[in-house]
C-alpha cells in the first residue's frame, strides 16, 4: 500500500465529500469529539493516529482525517 501524505489524503477526501450518512464528516466529527473526551486525547493525538492508520489499514475510513483536520481548524 502506497503511504499518503496528510495534505494528499486531506485533499482526496475534500474532492469526495459527503456530510451525512453512517462515514460522512459529521458522523466523524461526533466519533472524534467523543474520543477525545473519553480516551482523553487531544485533536492532534487523534489527527497523528487517523493518519497512520489510514496509511496501514485499507479499510480505514479516511474521511475520518478530513473531519479531525477540520475541527483542529474551527
Amino acid at each position: 500500500m502506497e503511504k499518503k501524505t496528510l495534505e494528499q489524503i486531506i485533499n482526496h477526501e475534500k474532492q469526495h465529500r459527503h456530510e451525512n450518512g453512517n462515514y460522512g464528516i459529521k458522523a466523524c466529527k461526533e466519533e472524534i469529539l467523543w474520543e477525545s473526551k473519553y480516551f482523553k486525547k487531544s485533536l492532534f493525538q487523534l489527527l497523528e493516529e487517523y493518519f497512520n492508520r489510514a496509511n496501514e489499514d485499507a479499510f480505514f475510513n479516511r474521511t475520518m482525517v478530513l473531519a479531525c483536520w477540520e475541527l483542529i481548524n474551527e
